[in-house]
């Protein structure tokens, strides 16, 4: 599921059609911190930086850290699909390839095709890993607000 700032984009029957549903917010206003949807890893750098070390799900968070937890949390999950998505075409790419009588591939392109699946391999891990923990933290806090 692809989230924008509008919520959560869900595939319906039928290649590439998407339909928008609402988002549930931890408050009614938009994300503040959920900014250049198309730019995951980066903005998920910079509120990694900004957030504080001890958000967890383990202790008390404020709103806005909680803003900053869904926000990371939506773009670990985009950065998923994207590569998700990626990986799916090089393999359909290199299944042609392997497949066609008239196309080689040098040793290098499939050297580096591998290279590039290994590195997203592992930022998927790191995206999973990330997002699971910013959601919890974030499900902890409308927990702890309901109370």
């Amino acid at each position: 599921m692809m989230y924008t700032n509008l919520g959560p984009k869900k595939k319906e029957s039928g290649i590439g059609t998407t339909k928008q549903t609402p988002l549930v917010a931890l408050t009614p206003k938009i994300n503040p911190h959920f900014r250049n949807i198309s730019r995951a890893p980066y903005e998920i750098g910079f509120l990694l930086k900004g957030i504080n070390d001890s958000v967890s799900s383990y202790a008390p968070i404020t709103d806005d850290e909680a803003l900053q937890a869904e926000a990371i949390a939506k773009h670990a999950e985009n950065e998923l699909d994207v590569i998700s998505r990626g990986l799916e075409a090089i393999g359909e790419m290199v299944s042609i390839a392997a497949c066609s009588l008239n196309t080689t591939l040098e040793g290098g392109t499939v050297s580096a095709i591998g290279e590039i699946i290994r590195h997203l391999t592992v930022e998927c891990q790191l995206m999973r890993d990330i997002g699971d923990l910013m959601t919890d933290a974030v499900a902890e806090h409308k927990k702890r607000r309901a109370q």
